[in-house]
């Protein structure tokens, strides 16, 4: 009588043994998928991004290596090789890189010419600016721009590495000398006596000014204030893309009792 029974306990049995997550059989897939091959798609080889990565960093590597070089080296000494090639290429930039100076030479109120034409080779040896600070280092460059009309001047000066107070760049007395100097051409032009002296310079300095390059100085006379003995003279520096690195204003004087060579008209 418990034959039937026990036939249903033993397959309720097996029912809840196979309901448990355990013991149920993981899926593998059809058996022959093990033994099909699968060929992985070929990877794009690095080696030429590598090459170029190589090329792009190496260059700049040398770029930089070569102007870290210009820098911490000595300056050229005037008059060696060279000096003289650093000078060609100087005036090669001015006469062909200077947006300034190719819209200078189309206005016709301007004048082009040289600076110190008053005085000899052997005055400039003597000079400050044409003596010690001559050569690519220094002052390897100047220019003026004159314009009769209005009393004013533009002049483009090439700053060497020779005039750094700190590296890279312009000291800033070498550039006061310049300003200084720039001013008075112009107040020398004014007064008659075409002399004088520098009574007062005052100088704003606003951005820096680096050398190996070529700055604007520019200058004007102030008409109304100036007259016979005194001038009064209002300036600016700025770089090559017109940025304002300075701004100066100076009065320059006849002395009454102290007798001046005159400079001339010449710069």
């Amino acid at each position: 009588m418990f034959g039937p029974r026990r036939v249903l306990q033993s397959r309720l049995r097996n029912l809840a043994i196979q309901a448990q997550p355990w013991s149920r059989p993981r899926f593998l897939g059809p058996r022959n998928s093990s033994t099909v091959a699968h060929n992985p798609a070929p990877k794009p080889s690095k080696w030429p991004r590598r090459l170029i990565y190589t090329g792009i960093f190496g260059g700049l590597g040398l770029a930089a290596g070569k102007w870290m070089d210009m820098q911490v080296s000595a300056p050229p000494v005037p008059g060696s090789f060279e000096d003289i090639a650093m000078l060609e290429e100087i005036h090669h930039a001015y006469e062909n890189c200077l947006p300034l100076v190719q819209d200078l030479r189309k206005n016709p109120n301007y004048a082009e010419a040289n600076v110190y034409g008053n005085y000899s080779e052997e005055d400039k040896i003597g000079r400050l600016t044409s003596g010690p600070l001559s050569g690519s280092r220094g002052l390897a460059l100047q220019k003026v721009f004159w314009n009769e009309k209005e009393k004013k001047a533009v002049s483009v000066v090439f700053l060497g590495t020779g005039l750094e107070g700190w590296p890279t760049v312009v000291h800033g007395g070498a550039l006061g000398t310049v300003i200084d100097e720039s001013l008075g051409r112009v107040a020398i032009r004014h007064l008659p006596a075409r002399t004088g002296v520098t009574a007062n310079l005052e100088i704003n300095y606003r951005a820096p000014v680096y050398s190996g390059n070529f700055y604007s100085f520019h200058a004007t006379v102030d008409q109304e204030r100036s007259n016979d003995r005194k001038a009064y003279v209002t300036g600016e520096v700025r770089d090559p893309v017109g940025r304002l690195c300075a701004q100066a204003s100076a009065l320059f004087v006849v002395p009454k009792n102290y007798k001046l060579q005159e400079v001339g008209t010449k710069y």
